[in-house]
């Protein structure tokens, strides 16, 4: 049930106040909210019309003093008095703010006729058709209580506007005849041929009024849901001769909504040189600087854009931002590149259909999006438009979000077995998903370290889901000790969930037996070696192993120098001394686990001098050749570097044109020389 209210103030002001709830409550904003009391079964009455009516039922500690009490008794009498029905076990309900409807049956009714007002003559001698007639009389009551004070609150409205001629009303505030009290009202009679708003109606949320008579060029509608509160301009009408001007607002969640139709035909409240109509229509607000320039980049201010009839470009948005693509909530906030005016937004989650968008008004930058229950990569879609913008004109943006609450898995490949016989290790695995960080804590028996370096050495791009996927990592040179090693790995996703992963490799050397295996790249048996100092490098099966080498000249001298192991079994002994005459190399390969492989071989120190000069700069190692220069003491000599053939430049100087740098972790070149009648790798002969 709706009930609709309509008054005419005076003059262009004009108030339209209506109930727009489901059900029939105080017009005007004025009830008191109390919190619902359980009731007894429907066997009164009075409870019967209460409930139908949808009246709160009040406990007696929270009713007020000084409003006035309707006691109905069994009979149907309704008799009003002061009184606080402390002590009533009856049920109290709340018709108005100030009036209450006090159930004094019992649950019984009277079967007999009976003198009261109230009570309707019945012809079945029932209790239900007593109970139906009664409950009708009360409903009447409340209905006439309700309409009365809302008349009074009109009144009141009126007077608080400066309009003390309003007419109509309930006089002392007695009661109605017929009823147990006498009924004074008299109703005011409309001017029909002024200004007015009328034929409000209520639907899905909409309410439907006209402008009658509207002789100027715009109006502005105001509303309010409590009259103690401010106004807000809601909408503004356009007139066309002197019709009835339709014009509708959005509800919301406003049970009560007083209306206000305002002339703004030239009003300009804040004297800013721009009418307050233009303001509102463009930016939902009266409050603009004249003087600030529009968003369309052509430098002109808002006074020039009213000035020119230009709509103004109230806004620019080019657009959404995050900190981070990936997010574990369902609920993330993006930031909105956007400045001005904007008066509207609206977000779409994997829908690019703009016209499914539903519009609300546009309070921050920041933006809570709601991307489901669903994980994987979504389409998030924000709109933004002006206040005078319809939704076809909206400026939309795009971002792609992951939802991902998942923690990453981690998968180890290397060690293959949980029992190692290396004191090193390179800890390596992968996740099906990019990391932002990994690291490990290792503890055995010499004790914990904890934050460990791991590296994300690789990762695979995947054109379906334009992402990274697979990370390969290492740890690289993982010192372990006798027994359970027992590593725990720490990773974090993009999105920042987390995963800890507990692994152990065990270090036994009772399988290791063999001794290990060693293959001399350079110098071979025999080759003459320029200068006084040259370097041997070769591969070794385990990177953990010792390298010495131990050098005797033709005198007896002898020299020991260590060699490096490499992580991938290469090695290397530099700046062996070479005397004249031929030196014997002893090389000694020996295990974690004490095994030993001995090789020897015999250098001879060259007559020819040949040396290769430094690579500047040495960031041109990184690259796949390089362009060298060296001496050789002999201009007969050929010079060849690591496979490709050189020039002697007969002045002690030689140079060599994009030769290939070798991979791995250290660049090597090997330069030869050639006498003239010695074959060259190229089956060639001389310089």
């Amino acid at each position: 049930m709706r009930k609709i209210y309509a008054i005419l103030l005076a003059g262009v002001v004009l108030v339209l106040a209506f109930n727009i709830s489901s059900q029939t409550t105080l017009v005007g904003g004025f009830n008191r909210t109390t919190a619902p009391i359980q009731s007894p079964p429907p066997d009164s009455f009075v409870q019967v019309a209460a409930e139908s009516q949808g009246l709160s039922q009040v406990a007696p500690a929270d009713l007020p003093s000084g409003a006035t009490y309707w006691w109905v008794m069994p009979s149907g009498c309704a008799v009003p008095t002061p009184f606080l029905p402390r002590d009533l076990n009856g049920p109290v309900y709340q018709i108005t703010d100030a009036q209450f409807l006090v159930d004094t049956t019992g649950g019984q009714v009277a079967l007999n006729s009976h003198p009261c007002a109230l009570q309707r003559q019945t012809t079945a001698n029932t209790v239900a058709t007593v109970i139906a007639a009664h409950a009708d009389a009360v409903v009447n009551l409340i209905n006439q209580i309700q309409a009365r004070d809302a008349e009074q609150q009109m009144r009141s409205m009126a007077m608080a506007m400066g309009i003390p001629s309003f007419g109509g009303g309930f006089g002392d505030g007695g009661g109605y005849s017929g009823n147990g009290y006498t009924n004074n009202y008299v109703p005011y009679t409309f001017d029909t041929n002024g200004l007015w708003l009328g034929n409000p109606t209520v639907s899905n949320g909409v309410s439907y009024v006209n402008l009658n008579n509207a002789t100027n060029q715009v109006y502005a509608i105001l509303t309010t849901a409590n009259l103690l509160g401010s106004w807000q301009v809601e909408t503004i009408v356009w007139p066309t001769n002197n019709s009835v001007m339709p014009f509708t607002v959005q509800n919301g969640d406003r049970q009560i909504l007083f209306m206000r139709a305002r002339d703004w035909t030239g009003v300009d409240d804040n004297g800013n040189g721009i009418p307050d109509w233009w303001e509102w229509q463009y930016f939902g607000t009266t409050n603009m600087v004249a003087t600030n320039q529009d968003f369309s980049n052509n430098g002109n201010t808002f006074a020039q854009d009213y000035s020119n009839s230009v709509a103004p470009t109230v806004f620019s948005y080019t657009g959404v931002e995050v900190t981070n693509n990936y997010v574990s909530s369902s609920q993330p906030v993006v930031q909105l590149d956007a400045a001005g005016y904007p008066y509207y937004v609206a977000t779409l989650i994997d829908d690019s259909n703009f016209s499914n968008a539903v519009w609300n008004t546009y309070s921050s930058s920041n933006m809570t999006v709601n991307l489901g229950s669903v994980q994987g990569w979504h389409e998030v879609w924000i709109g933004l438009r002006g206040h005078a913008d319809n939704p076809n004109s909206a400026v939309w943006q795009r971002k792609r979000l992951k939802l991902d609450w998942t923690p990453p898995a981690l998968i180890i490949t290397n060690p293959t077995n949980g029992t190692v016989d290396v004191p090193m290790i390179q800890l390596q695995g992968y996740s099906p998903e990019a990391l932002s960080s990994i690291s490990y804590d290792l503890s055995n028996a010499t004790g914990t370290v904890t934050n460990q370096q791991v590296l994300v050495l690789n990762q695979y791009y995947d054109t379906t889901t334009w992402e990274f996927t697979t990370n390969t990592f290492q740890a690289f040179d993982v010192v372990l000790t006798n027994g359970v090693n027992t590593f725990t790995l720490h990773a974090t996703d993009m999105a920042g969930n987390t995963t800890t992963f507990v692994t152990n490799f065990t270090l036994d050397y009772s399988a290791k037996t063999n001794a290990p295996s060693v293959q001399i790249a350079w110098p071979t048996n025999g080759t003459e070696v320029s200068g006084s100092a040259f370097t041997v490098d070769g591969q070794v099966s385990d990177p953990t192993i010792t390298v010495t080498a131990v050098i005797t000249d033709t005198n007896g001298n002898t020299n020991t120098v260590s060699g490096l192991v490499e992580r991938s079994g290469k090695f290397w002994v530099e700046n062996l001394p070479l005397n004249s005459g031929t030196n014997t190399v002893t090389l000694i390969v020996t295990d974690a686990a004490g095994n030993a492989t001995t090789n020897s071989f015999n250098v001879v120190q060259s007559a020819v001098t040949l040396t290769v000069d430094p690579v500047t700069p040495d960031s041109q190692l990184w690259q796949p050749t390089v362009n060298l220069t060296g001496t050789i003491s002999d201009d007969a000599y050929a010079v060849w570097v690591n496979g490709v053939k050189g020039h002697n430049n007969g002045d002690g100087t030689w140079s060599a044109s994009n030769v290939p740098v070798n991979s791995g972790g250290t660049a090597s070149f090997t330069a030869t020389g050639y006498a003239p009648d010695e074959q060259q790798p190229d089956n060639s002969y001389g310089n």
